[in-house]
């Protein structure tokens, strides 16, 4: 439904989206698509990022792609903490306090997460409801998971005929099944309505599962002598590989399933960006297919440097991947928006009409945090 013309003279001038066929207000981006309005192939934007506009959309940055609601006068500081974090974890490995290492790289991601999701308010009015769901469920199934496999399962399988399929298929398929089963819980919960939602949960999920699984799995290091006698370099490479590569790797495929299952259960997509390789069966053949190839080099790579090096590059190809997903449900989410009155947008600090896009620097509404967020007119019949 598009907003007609008022004699109004504080009214903004309105203009006709190419892409949507929409009455908009004038200016860059298309306030209800989010499209560029001057640019005829501008609908895809592949140079502006729906929730970080000044980024590019094939960029590999953990913090815009797996903090989405955060605004960039508060990214930097999730950024240079995780700058610091992993400059401290490469400084105990260096000295071989390689068990404040190994927990320290466990939890810097989770800890900055869970600031984040106080910081955003993702979880609403439900904080509680929303921590036991995801981190704490995710950390109850990787404790479970990793004591299963590791007193159990792993100790008969080294030598066998079943070993590759076991270690290198069926046990990451339960994980990645473990790390999706608690945001299932919030799926029908009626104001957990967007696509980040969904993927918030999972990431959410997906940390607490692998802290729990690092400090379960290496409990034996956390509890040995201070001091490792390893060699540095293959501690900081281990540890690096356990820890961070392994949590942005679940964070990534998990928040992928979760986002592809919130826009299907919503049934919000307007259709305009629905690409095969973008949609539920290719993000399930992508995610599980991931943690099967990793689950098998783990196996069959002798080399534990070049076994970081694969999973480095794994978790930044993920990322992309999860980026490009986003960006493009973001631009799908579709519902029949009203021009709102004029508010600050949370990015660029621009006073402009509330729609489902800033028309000044195409930032996702929904890509805001939750608190303090202008509530955007919704059309009626």
């Amino acid at each position: 439904m598009s907003q007609q013309p008022t004699s109004d003279p504080t009214a903004p001038s309105l203009e006709k989206c190419h892409h949507c066929g929409a009455e908009v207000p004038a200016g860059v981006y298309c306030g209800n698509c989010g499209a560029q309005l001057a640019d005829a192939e501008g609908a895809e934007r592949q140079q502006s990022y729906a929730a970080a506009p000044h980024e590019h959309v094939l960029r590999t940055s953990v913090v815009s792609t797996l903090f989405p609601h955060l605004p960039q006068r508060h990214a930097h500081v999730f950024r240079e903490a995780l700058i610091v974090g992993l400059l401290v974890v490469v400084l105990l490995g260096g000295l071989r306090l390689f068990a404040p290492a190994l927990l320290t790289a466990a939890v810097i991601l989770p800890v900055l997460y869970l600031l984040y999701l106080y910081e955003v308010e993702v979880y609403e009015h439900e904080p509680l409801l929303v921590l036991a769901a995801t981190f704490v469920t995710g950390a109850a199934f990787g404790f479970a998971y990793t004591f299963i496999v590791g007193r159990i399962i792993s100790a008969t399988l080294t030598g066998t005929g079943q070993g590759p399929f076991i270690a290198g298929v069926l046990l990451p398929v339960i994980a990645q099944v473990l790390m999706v089963a608690g945001p299932l819980l919030l799926i029908r919960r009626p104001h957990f309505n967007e696509v980040l939602d969904g993927m918030t949960f999972g990431v959410s999920s997906a940390l607490g599962f692998t802290l729990a699984a690092v400090v379960t799995g290496y409990w034996h290091v956390l509890t040995a002598p201070l001091q490792s006698t390893a060699l540095p370099a293959q501690d900081i490479a281990g540890l690096l590989r356990a820890a961070v590569l392994a949590a942005l790797v679940n964070a990534s495929t998990t928040a992928m399933i979760t986002a592809a299952l919130w826009q299907r259960a919503r049934g919000r997509s307007s259709g305009r960006h629905a690409h095969a390789l973008l949609q539920l069966p290719a993000v399930l053949v992508t995610a599980f297919g991931a943690q099967i190839a990793l689950g098998l080099l783990a196996y069959y790579t002798g080399s534990l440097v070049l076994l970081v090096v694969i999973w480095a590059i794994a978790a930044a190809v993920l990322l992309v991947w999860l980026r490009v997903l986003l960006h493009n449900a973001l631009l799908d989410e579709s519902e029949e928006f009203l021009v709102g009155p004029p508010s600050a947008c949370p990015e660029c600090h621009r006073l402009v009409p509330t729609m489902r896009f800033c028309p000044a620097c195409g930032v996702a509404r929904s890509a805001s945090p939750k608190h303090g967020r202008p509530r955007v007119a919704v059309s009626t019949p």
